[in-house]
């Protein structure tokens, strides 16, 4: 099994209270809530996906590194127990799991073999394509939440004022 690195947005203990009364009061509504926080991290994922490809390479000679790295951008949607949405980045060679963790490193970087050749080591400075681009498309994860309790809110509405 490949290694992950991952960030979180998780709800605060308000949503897991309106959770509960969601599926209290209609037992899809939180599949409805799942598809929209799925459906607002989608882009963001697709986001993550391009700055990972956007990385900037040296040199003439390139592996696929930034290609497998994007592959790799999962999105987990959850209302069980936390309402949130989890990014998870991960390399199908467990050599390569550390590899998502040290592009995303910054300036840091991290140090590493030059293709696998364990005699030539280089330190390499990597950008910020997963957490912060994540961090930049906050707004959207928030405005998806808003809208999907608004929706929620009025088919309550209208379910209670139903004869």
């Amino acid at each position: 099994m490949a290694d992950r690195a991952g960030v979180s947005i998780v709800a605060g203990p308000e949503w897991d209270l309106v959770a509960a009364q969601l599926r209290e009061a209609d037992p899809a509504m939180p599949g409805n809530l799942r598809d929209a926080l799925r459906k607002a991290a989608d882009p963001i994922a697709e986001d993550t996906r391009r700055a990972a490809l956007a990385l900037p390479a040296r040199g003439r000679k390139h592996s696929g590194l930034r290609g497998r790295v994007a592959a790799g951008v999962r999105v987990q949607p959850s209302t069980a127990q936390d309402i949130g949405i989890r990014f998870t980045t991960s390399m199908a060679d467990p050599q390569e799991a550390e590899l998502p963790r040290g592009l995303d490193n910054g300036i840091r970087g991290w140090r590493h073999p030059v293709f696998g050749n364990s005699d030539n080591w280089v330190h390499q400075r990597g950008g910020s394509w997963f957490r912060s681009t994540i961090a930049d498309d906050r707004a959207q994860v928030q405005d998806a939440l808003s809208g999907v309790l608004d929706e929620a809110a009025a088919a309550i509405a209208a379910a209670g004022a139903s004869p």
